[in-house]
């Protein structure tokens, strides 16, 4: 499966929605500040050194799949003594065993078609007893942004495009979301969701923050056309939510741990 490469200056540029998010959740973490942290999906950088600065006596790394968000990760410098290190791998074959004690990753997983494997990849990385904190957007009856992506990718006009094409995301079902991170060597302390929405204000808007997330299809495109697929994609969402701009997702928050007795994560 190949992975989409965000621009991650474009993404600095459209991602107000996905850091306001993870704001929220970062206002609850809970660190002494010793703690050796993994972010994985990182993206720019942004919330990575956000949580470097709160490390006084710890160091994070953040990954990334996409080379350009890594690079553009980089460019941005160490804020802290922590760091931030930004490494590109995948969520599923992370380069690392046994050595954080938590790992976090926000709005990110969903981008991993296999999760279990990189639920089990987390659980690897964690040293025993330690620590994961998770947000992904999950499954839920109204169709999701992605899911409406894949509808416009079988219409005629752009089927073509996508022959052998698979769904590059998965949204998980909540109510088996703890069966599958303990398969994967995770226990979990809490499972929560939330129906969320954000107002981008004007149909303009929206498309511009579509046309940074949808590349996973778009890169399938000729570069002329991918404007014609965001705009249908645009147009086939809105009545989904209900009016233009209004962008609405489901959200899981999932906190976990390692055993305090290191043992290898069932697959």
């Amino acid at each position: 499966m190949s992975v989409a490469d965000w621009s991650g200056r474009d993404y600095a540029r459209v991602s107000s929605l996905q850091r306001s998010v993870a704001a929220e959740t970062l206002a609850g973490l809970v660190v002494d500040g010793t703690e050796r942290v993994l972010d994985i999906g990182c993206g720019d950088g942004f919330l990575t050194r956000q949580i470097a600065d709160r490390l006084t006596g710890g160091y994070i790394v953040g990954v990334d799949a996409s080379p350009r968000m890594v690079t553009a990760a980089g460019e941005g410098g160490a804020s802290a003594a922590a760091g931030p290190v930004f490494v590109c791998a995948d969520a599923r074959r992370l380069p690392f065993a046994g050595t954080f004690d938590m790992v976090v990753s926000f709005n990110a997983l969903h981008w991993v078609p296999r999760l279990g494997e990189a639920l089990a990849g987390i659980a690897t990385v964690l040293r025993p007893g330690g620590r994961a904190l998770i947000q992904m957007v999950c499954g839920s009856p109204r169709p999701s942004i992605e899911s409406t992506a894949m509808q416009v990718a079988g219409a005629a006009r752009w089927a073509p495009y996508f022959t052998g094409f698979s769904a590059p995301f998965t949204h998980p079902d909540p109510a088996g979301f703890g069966e599958l991170a303990q398969r994967s060597g995770l226990q979990v302390d809490s499972v929560t969701v939330r129906d969320r929405e954000w107002d981008f204000g004007t149909t303009e808007q929206f498309t511009a923050w579509c046309t940074v997330g949808c590349t996973a299809w778009t890169d399938h495109i000729p570069e002329p056309e991918r404007a014609e697929f965001v705009d249908d994609l645009v147009g086939a969402y809105e009545p989904v939510v209900g009016r233009p701009g209004l962008f609405r997702f489901m959200q899981l928050r999932a906190e976990l741990h390692t055993s305090a007795v290191s043992r290898p994560a069932q697959r």
